[in-house]
């Protein structure tokens, strides 16, 4: 009986331990540093929505957890404790790309100005009324 009982407190044991561990994996996990992930497509915001207005499905699929850059008119800049987030839009004003930044671009996001053409890159996560990106980094300011 007591090598049944030992089995079953080494098998609660060790699911224990890899519950504690995923769960501190899921809590701790910086994301993807958008630097090193491999740009898959660069598109402006009117292209972007353009793509999805027109298959929305293929275009879900194309887009989805892929590094994109993006190229659009800076809308708005919001701040959330330390991290800055961009709203992007295109030539509709009803549909924007909102762009959560990396901690470490507070500094070039400050000395960003509305109206300007920003370039970013970030890993799309979704589309509801606007599309969503995370973990983005400012590439380029092009004040035209």
């Amino acid at each position: 009986m007591k090598t049944n009982s030992s089995i079953k407190i080494s098998i609660f044991s060790i699911i224990g331990l890899a519950c504690v561990l995923g769960i501190y994996y899921i809590f701790n996990h910086k994301g993807v540093d958008t630097r090193k992930a491999k740009t898959e497509i660069s598109i402006t915001t009117n292209e972007l929505f353009k793509d999805f207005d027109e298959d929305k499905e293929a275009s879900f699929n194309q887009y989805i957890e892929k590094a994109i850059e993006i190229k659009g008119i800076l809308y708005q800049v919001t701040q959330k404790g330390d991290t800055y987030s961009l709203l992007l839009r295109g030539n509709n004003i009803d549909t924007l790309v909102l762009c959560e930044m990396q901690k470490d671009q507070a500094s070039i996001v400050k000395t960003l100005t509305i109206g300007d053409a920003v370039k970013v890159k970030g890993i799309l996560k979704g589309f509801l009324m606007d599309a969503i990106l995370l973990n983005c980094i400012v590439l380029e300011e092009v004040n035209e």
